[in-house]
């Protein structure tokens, strides 16, 4: 099998992973929390990164600056986030998380804990620590492609 060949396999292999964890997603956070994966995707990284502007969070998460707008206004209105406009420049505006939103996303993860396990646990550490590895190197050579 070529090279070409075997990186089409790993890609559609990863597909394929992306997919059945999405589903599992949907199958249960999704419907519980009423919360999509992109909307938790930008409650864990205000969780992490604290408040951020749209086209901050559009960039780390991957997204159109219309996309994040549009998953913080259901956030908004689901009492998720807040908005606040920054001192200094009043045209800039601030998503933060609130306390509602760090007290569900706690859940979530603690729920998805059970979930995570069971598509990795038959990994050893070592082989974790090689996805991590592998995974951080193509992010990074994808933003130094991007750039």
């Amino acid at each position: 099998m070529s090279r070409n060949e075997q990186l089409f396999e790993v890609a559609a292999m990863f597909r394929s992973l992306l997919k059945s964890m999405s589903h599992e997603w949907n199958k249960n956070s999704a419907k519980q929390y009423n919360l999509t994966f992109p909307q938790f995707q930008v409650l864990y990284a205000l969780k992490l990164r604290g408040p951020q502007k749209v086209s901050e969070l559009a960039e780390l998460l991957g997204l159109t600056s219309p996309a994040i707008t549009s998953l913080t206004d259901k956030l908004l209105a689901s009492g998720y986030v807040n908005r606040e406009r920054a001192e200094n420049d009043r045209r800039v505006v601030y998503t933060s998380i609130t306390e509602q939103g760090m007290s569900t996303i706690g859940q979530i993860v603690e729920d998805q804990q059970e979930i995570i396990t069971v598509f990795f646990e038959m990994l050893s550490e070592e082989d974790v620590q090689h996805l991590r590895r592998i995974f951080s190197l193509m992010l990074l050579n994808i933003d130094h492609h991007e750039a």
